[in-house]
């Protein structure tokens, strides 16, 4: 046999082994989703919410429990693909809503002829107006006067926004990663992985860090989104912000909900199409503003999160005033706290919201 055939066949092989361990894994994770026949109701909708349908998925198994509205990170990154790693057991005890918030996964696949103009418009102003949309669609289909809002990362942003305009909506607000202050976690970030490049002696890294000055930028253009992308890769490396591993990446291709047709809907990211969002966030800054919150707060922060370094965080919630609060500081978990540490994860979630 020639060496090009033995070759061919090899690439066959590999290619079928890994064809089957991806249908084998994918129906192992859809069985772990599902709800027992007495019990467990799950919705996935399409919504008209402020002029455009966007993507909602809905579970839990019993849905008088208390709603959840999840607010994703990125921005522009949908948590579709990673929420089965955790969520399923949030389902006992809420009702779990995911959004494809607008111009990202689903909600962009539907609006993809239009998604310039979209661009054009993004802002935080109208993805708050989005949420207050949503919460009270919400509110009304599972008769709760008030919701639980969680915000990841960007969604932290989104959601610390949210509840100080719309507070009579919310019954408390958790944020995880939480943001303060969008110049502040890139100049700590930045530093952070420097300082780890000179100690590991990698003249090579802190020579392309050093070449990132100044860092960050004021304005965020394309020139600093390709640096923050490279102090990201350098960030991983020192495990100081969330990985894209191989075992990440098989993950997010066995979700249960992700069919092999949508691949390019959840990882073919456009994050020009969030560059309007991204140079506002730049200015970000709750420092700026009062500390008085008018809903229960709540920090879930992971101790090995510096993508959004997580002293910041501290320090800014020692000095708001809330009706009540506490700061919850998970060991060995970064950027994605409730990948790394589930069961730690969801026992302080309902220590916060359920006792």
């Amino acid at each position: 046999m020639k060496l090009s055939t033995k070759c061919l066949l090899t690439t066959f092989g590999a290619a079928a082994a890994v064809g089957t361990a991806y249908a084998v894994q994918r129906k192992a994770n859809q069985r772990k989703q599902r709800f027992d026949q007495d019990a467990g109701f799950e919705l996935k909708e399409y919504r008209m919410i402020n002029g455009i349908q966007q993507y909602l998925v809905h579970r839990t198994e019993n849905d008088e429990n208390p709603v959840l509205l999840v607010l994703h990170g990125g921005p522009g990154e949908s948590a579709m693909p990673t929420r089965y790693l955790y969520q399923r057991e949030w389902e006992k005890y809420f009702t779990v809503v995911n959004w494809d918030q607008r111009l990202c996964g689903k909600t962009l696949q539907i609006n993809a002829d239009q998604k310039e103009e979209l661009a054009s418009s993004l802002t935080l102003d109208q993805l708050i107006e989005d949420t207050r949309e949503i919460c009270d669609v919400l509110r009304a289909q599972y008769h709760q006067d008030k919701i639980f809002i969680l915000g990841h990362s960007w969604g932290s942003v989104l959601g610390t926004m949210f509840v100080r305009k719309y507070p009579d909506r919310v019954k408390a607000y958790v944020g995880v990663g939480q943001v303060v202050s969008m110049r502040r976690n890139e100049e700590t970030g930045y530093q952070k992985v420097l300082q780890k490049a000179r100690i590991a002696g990698a003249d090579h890294d802190v020579q392309r860090l050093l070449a990132l000055t100044p860092y960050p930028q004021t304005q965020f253009d394309q020139e600093m989104m390709d640096k923050m992308m490279a102090v990201r890769r350098l960030q991983r490396k020192y495990h100081l912000a969330a990985p894209i591993s191989l075992k990440a990446l098989w993950q997010m291709l066995v979700a249960p909900d992700v069919n092999p047709g949508e691949f390019s809907v959840y990882f073919n990211l456009d994050f020009k199409l969030q560059l309007p969002l991204l140079q506002e966030l730049m200015s970000f800054d709750l420092e700026a503003l009062d500390r008085h919150y008018e809903v229960p707060v709540y920090y879930l922060l992971g101790d090995q999160d510096w993508q959004t370094p997580y002293p910041i965080a501290q320090e800014y919630f020692a000095g708001i005033e809330a009706p009540r609060k506490q700061l919850i500081l998970i060991p060995n978990a970064g950027h994605n706290t409730m990948i790394d540490q589930p069961e730690f994860f969801l026992n302080a979630l309902r220590a916060v919201l359920l006792a």
